[in-house]
């Protein structure tokens, strides 16, 4: 064989093998994961929601974390990298929007709550309604932190606008988190406070029966908000393409379904 074919046929096979290796490193390339911070109390629905979205693109890991809602922005702040966070309310998302870990237009409002006043099954302070929560018998009210979580905001508003929040700072304490209200209000701790309906109450009658806590009234809804469940992806998501599909999954007719299957806010017709 003469030199040259040798060295042409060479100069082929490595080219070969280069390419090759670029496919490999192409595929190895592809995102393998997304990671979501997701509030406590939407498990279920962003499980099934992880599923879907992995069978539509294989080989993908969408690995839910679940957090207490406010605690998001400073993981983020502290150098986490989630590809998308999701709040229920918007207000935890303002810090990550202040420091633009968040563009001011990428929150997307997927779900729209109802805020419920509450009281232990026992009901001893004998609520009835908002305005009964000025009753003697009415000692301690539990309110979620209205700087830091959006149930906090929207309570403390409806409160406001229904002339009550100053006549009520005897009574009021302020918790961390709606977990922490719920509980305050189950062990009797406190006589009343106000939550999400099915996020951290469930207003279903079948799990009402074996709740530890009565719901007494829904807010009505000019008080406050509209406490817009709502996601956003961030601006160094290590998955940027990937995150926005995502995101478009919640607002999909099929995302939709899966969080009415659990009771959790699905785009109502105020939800613009």
């Amino acid at each position: 064989m003469q030199l040259p074919a040798l060295i042409s046929r060479v100069s082929l096979a490595a080219a070969a093998l280069f390419l090759a290796g670029c496919g490999k490193q192409a595929e190895t390339a592809a995102p393998s994961s997304l990671l979501v911070l997701v509030p406590c109390g939407m498990e279920r629905p962003f499980d099934e929601l992880a599923t879907v979205f992995e069978q539509k693109h294989p080989g993908l890991d969408v690995r839910i974390e679940l957090e207490v809602a406010h605690a998001m922005a400073k993981r983020v702040i502290d150098g986490a990298r989630p590809d998308v966070v999701v709040s229920p309310g918007g207000v935890e998302l303002e810090p990550l929007i202040d420091g633009n870990f968040v563009a001011q237009d990428a929150p997307v409002r997927f779900g729209v709550y109802d805020l419920m006043l509450f009281t232990p099954r026992a009901n001893e302070g004998k609520v009835t309604d908002m305005e009964s929560l000025l009753q003697d018998s009415v000692k301690v009210i539990a309110v979620a932190d209205p700087e830091k979580t959006s149930i906090g905001r929207f309570t403390k508003e409806a409160l406001v606008k229904k002339g009550l929040w100053d006549k009520l700072q005897s009574k009021i304490v302020i918790t961390g988190s709606a977990s922490d209200t719920y509980a305050h209000v189950s062990r009797g701790k406190a006589d009343a406070s106000f939550a999400y309906r099915s996020c951290p109450l469930k207003t279903a009658p079948d799990k009402l029966e074996y709740s530890r806590v009565r719901v007494l009234e829904e807010v009505p809804q000019d008080l406050y908000g509209p406490a817009y469940a709502t996601a956003a992806v961030l601006t160094q998501s290590p998955n940027p393409a990937l995150a926005k599909e995502f995101v478009g999954l919640l607002v999909s007719d099929e995302g939709q379904g899966i969080f009415r299957k659990y009771d959790l806010p699905s785009l109502g017709k105020d939800a613009k």
